[in-house]
Parts: structure tokens; C-alpha cells; sequence
């Protein structure tokens, strides 16, 4: 069968363009790549064209517009999640204007499609006294019980995404003084952060008792099931909702947020170290962000770092011996002689 120029053009991108030009993660590809199997479906389900009739004539403008409709309508998706599909959108024609010259026009105006506003939303976080009772959880007289508390406090103490915890190796973990861990973030990006001496202390018995401290596993996961492969998402996510579920039940007085996953643990080490005085530059550092913008969102969420803030820079207005209200029936009179 002949390819369209549209398949021709996907299939580069996906295959070619975006793992060996762009180096992006395997993660972002399989994104990128739902978003074209959605379109796809779309396609064919509401414009009547099959997948391997698509062409870019057929692709235009008002097509991409009403798939980003139909996704909100249809299957109910998040204007989070509308916004991602639109991005990944804009990244392909971004290629595919350079690809196919003649293209140029309609690309630009599909590049011109904005993001939809969304409303900004809190920060989902654990406060210290909630980390602390969800790392109490596990049965540290059990193998897996200890297993379960390594992983949670790496988790948090190197701020790190559930996809570079997976990914990390033995040969990732240095204890000798200093003790770092090297985690491999977006992009192969990889970054060395500093572990605190009591994790040390956690990742040492766990690597020790595993026998992960041997030659000959470097290469081996530094966690893994009992079938001795790394952890997925879902399973990582499983052993929080495990604890996180006991936590709230043995300490009924505490305000937990309604459920957890993996990347709460991180949002929780940045907040944490920005309450501390951390400067803005370090955090940013230590979660791998490409730019401080992007650390920035924490600032926004800070509250009690805001009530520090203004409490500090709030002018001493009303004297003590300021007049009751009582004292004058006479509202302008009052506020006349409220700032003599």
C-alpha cells in the first residue's frame, strides 16, 4: 500500500525525529504518540476517513479544532489533558512545515490554535508531620517492609519522578561521603543530588541486605519485586496508597489530602525546602528543571511563606492610641483622626 504524505511524515517524527534529533524520553514519544492514535480514531469515527487515507489536505485547521472539541466532549478529557494533546500537535507541525514546504500556510495557522485557560489549582503536598506518619507505616521487621520505606524516602529526599526512580541502578548510588544519587531525568538529562545521612543510613542497610553492595550487580535495578524487575508506575503507586491508606486511618485528627501518587512526594521536598529558606536556584537544581520558571509555581502555593512575607513588610498604620469607634458616632470624624 502507498503511504500518504501524512503517514510518511508521522512516522519519521515519531520514529526518527523525536528519539535521535530531539532526544526525547521514551515517555513523552508514547505521549506524543496517543495523541495521534486519538486523532486517528477521530478521524476516521467523525470525519470518515481511515488512517491510511489521511492526507495533509485533509488535515487542516478547522479539523484540529474540532478534535481538540471532540476530546472534551467525547472522552471527557481535562483541559489539562486538551492542552497536552494540542502541544503535541504543535510540535509535529513545527517538523512537518519543514518537511513538506508547501504546507507552510495551513501549518502556521494550526500553530496559531491557543491552549485554552485553565484554573489554577493548589499544589497537591504532605506536610512534615503527614510524611513523617506515612513513612511509619511500613513493618520495618519485614524484608519488604524495609524494602517499602527505602523506596518512599528516596522518593522524596532526592525529589525525584516516579520514571527516575524506576530507572535507577545500583551503579547510581554513591554512599561513600558525599553521598550522592544520580538520577537520569527528561531528556537523558542527568543530575547528582545529595542524600541526607539518615537515607544514606536506609539505602545502605537495604542495598546490604539485598546484596546490591556486591560485584557484579551495578547494573541492577536498586528496586525491584519479587520477580526481581524494576517497578512500574503502578506498582510504586500501589505502595503509597497502601501506606498512605493506613496513615490516615491511624491518625483520624490529621487533614490528609484526599488521595497521593508518586510525584506528590516531590511537589512535598520542593515546598519543604522552599519553607526552609532554600534559595529558588538550588530547588530548581535538585528537581532538574531546565529553568527557575518552571520552580517558580512553588511560590505561588506557598502561603505561609506569603504570611511571613507581608507580616515583615506591613507598615505600623494605626498608632496604639488610635480613637475607638465607640468613642465617635461621626464615621468622618473617626476616619479623620485615625491617622493623626
Amino acid at each position: 500500500m502507498k503511504q500518504t504524505d501524512f503517514a510518511k511524515t508521522l512516522a519519521r517524527y515519531l520514529a526518527d525525529f523525536l528519539p535521535g534529533q530531539r532526544n526525547v524520553s521514551p515517555n513523552t514519544i508514547k505521549s506524543y504518540r496517543d495523541t495521534f492514535k486519538q486523532f486517528l480514531m477521530f478521524m476516521q469515527e467523525e470525519q470518515r476517513i481511515r488512517p491510511e487515507k489521511i492526507t495533509f489536505t485533509s488535515v487542516t485547521t478547522r479539523s484540529i479544532k474540532d478534535f481538540l472539541q471532540w476530546l472534551e466532549t467525547s472522552k471527557n478529557v481535562s483541559t489539562s489533558t486538551r492542552n497536552q494533546r494540542l502541544a503535541a500537535i504543535h510540535s509535529f507541525f513545527r517538523y512537518a512545515q519543514t518537511e513538506n514546504p508547501e504546507i507552510l500556510f495551513e501549518s502556521q495557522k494550526i500553530l496559531g490554535i491557543p491552549f485554552k485557560k485553565k484554573q489554577q489549582q493548589t499544589i497537591p503536598h504532605l506536610s512534615m508531620d503527614q510524611l513523617a506518619y506515612l513513612f511509619e507505616q511500613p513493618d520495618t521487621s519485614t524484608k519488604r517492609g524495609r524494602r517499602d520505606l527505602a523506596l518512599m524516602v528516596v522518593l522524596y529526599d532526592a525529589g525525584a519522578r516516579v520514571q527516575e526512580l524506576i530507572d535507577l541502578k545500583v551503579c547510581d548510588v554513591r554512599l561513600a561521603q558525599p553521598a550522592i544519587i544520580t538520577l537520569k531525568g527528561k531528556g537523558n538529562k542527568k543530575r547528582n543530588v545529595p542524600i541526607m545521612a539518615k537515607t544514606r543510613s536506609i539505602i545502605e542497610g537495604y542495598m546490604a541486605e539485598n546484596h546490591l553492595l556486591e560485584n557484579g550487580r551495578q547494573q541492577s535495578p536498586l528496586f525491584h519485586n519479587s520477580r526481581y524487575q524494576p517497578f512500574t508506575r503502578p506498582g510504586i503507586t500501589y505502595i503509597l496508597e497502601k501506606y498512605f491508606k493506613k496513615a490516615k486511618q491511624c491518625h483520624v485528627d490529621e487533614v490528609f489530602p484526599d488521595r497521593i501518587h508518586p510525584h506528590m512526594l516531590r511537589h512535598s521536598k520542593a515546598l519543604h525546602l522552599l519553607e526552609s529558606g532554600v534559595n529558588l536556584i538550588y530547588i530548581r537544581d535538585l528537581l532538574g528543571h531546565v529553568s527557575v520558571t518552571t520552580t517558580e509555581i512553588y511560590l505561588k502555593f506557598d502561603t505561609e511563606l506569603k504570611r511571613k512575607a507581608l507580616e515583615a513588610a506591613y507598615p505600623q498604620v494605626v498608632s496604639k492610641d488610635a480613637p475607638a469607634w465607640e468613642e465617635n458616632t461621626d464615621i468622618l470624624q473617626w476616619l479623620q483622626d485615625l491617622c493623626r
